[in-house]
């Protein structure tokens, strides 16, 4: 009767005890993707700084990123900030290509008539899914559908309505898709076929040796781009720049970007020791307070929502390090639990 009590006792402070890590998880997880961001960044973040110029022997009018993100995906600046931080590594275009969405379009428009004469600012949109990455550069609209898992129809015909809106599109990443996804990714022949423009060769630091050689070989049919891929200023988060794309066209304009970009004209140009300018920011300290939950939110999100087989296993022990605190700490508790009521009996 006495150890049924508690085995009783023990099952309600377990069930109670999980719902309390369970808590702490959801809390960790929900802080990494809505929590307090690490920096304050402002809109004259970068307004002291002097555009960098990359040495090189590439002849250009237009340098061009073609890969990153906004607040209004998973990004950190604002369309602005994004602009601005742009222009300080030495950017003359982006292309703002928040994940899914086309909802920064209107902000978009406004605030690049502001910077005509400075940076050309594109409308584009990465086409996420768990079966490969694009980006789609010059689109106005989206109506389809974005398939959480493609099939070979639906991707080409989200190619084929890129190109009626006179787009292009370009394949993310590529041998790091192709590393890590579950999912099945067509092959280069074939996405080259169905009428993919464009590889991006150096996604951040990256650079995609299968894709530069696959490039290389059908230059006639495919171009080559680079990307920061930048959510925000950090080096870690693609704010530090390794390759631009080099342009010359035959108006500073975003139609005169898109005609070069239609006929593959793309050129790179590339730092080794990469480049990154800070700005004027400061360390958010609500960040600090939390900072202890953002790591374990980290590899929750990428341990277990994520498909990336090339998850860093050390960043695997600090979920199993959690766990076992987490049990080592109910097991203690416990135990000086049926101490004192042991004492108590006496």
């Amino acid at each position: 009767m006495e150890f049924y009590k508690n085995f009783k006792r023990i099952a309600f402070h377990l069930a109670i005890y999980l719902i309390i890590v369970g808590l702490i998880m959801a809390t960790s997880v929900l802080l990494k993707v809505f929590g307090p961001p690490k920096f304050i960044y402002n809109d004259s973040s970068w307004e002291d700084s002097v555009p960098f110029e990359p040495e090189t022997s590439v002849v250009y009018d237009v340098l061009l990123d073609q890969h990153s993100h906004t607040k209004y995906s998973d990004g950190k600046l604002t369309v602005r900030q994004n602009i601005e931080w742009h222009i300080a590594q030495g950017f003359t275009a982006v292309v703002i290509t928040d994940h899914n969405t086309l909802e920064n379009a209107d902000e978009i428009q406004q605030i690049a008539n502001e910077y005509l004469n400075r940076c050309i600012v594109i409308q584009g949109m990465e086409w996420t899914t768990k079966r490969i990455h694009f980006n789609f550069i010059g689109i106005k609209e989206w109506n389809l559908e974005i398939p959480r898992n493609p099939t070979d129809d639906e991707i080409r015909q989200a190619i084929d309505e890129v190109h009626r809106q006179n787009g292009t599109v370009t394949f993310n990443h590529p041998d790091f898709t192709r590393r890590t996804t579950e999912e099945y990714v067509p092959s280069d022949r074939v996405l080259m076929n169905w009428g993919v423009d464009f590889y991006e060769v150096i996604n951040g630091l990256d650079l995609a040796q299968d894709a530069y050689e696959f490039v290389q070989a059908n230059n006639d049919s495919v171009g080559m781009i680079t990307g920061t891929d930048m959510h925000s200023p950090q080096r870690d988060d693609g704010g530090r720049v390794y390759a631009w794309t080099a342009l010359n066209v035959t108006s500073f304009s975003e139609e005169g970007i898109m005609e070069e970009l239609r006929e593959h004209k793309t050129e790179i140009v590339t730092n080794q020791f990469g480049i990154e300018n800070h700005g004027d920011y400061e360390l958010n300290k609500a960040y600090d307070f939390f900072s202890p939950f953002y790591q374990l939110g980290d590899v929750l999100i990428y341990y277990h929502l994520s498909t990336d087989r090339n998850f860093d296993y050390t960043d695997r022990i600090i979920f199993y390090v959690f766990l076992s605190y987490s049990a080592l700490i109910f097991v203690f508790l416990e135990s000086v639990l049926l101490f004192r009521r042991s004492l108590k009996n006496r």
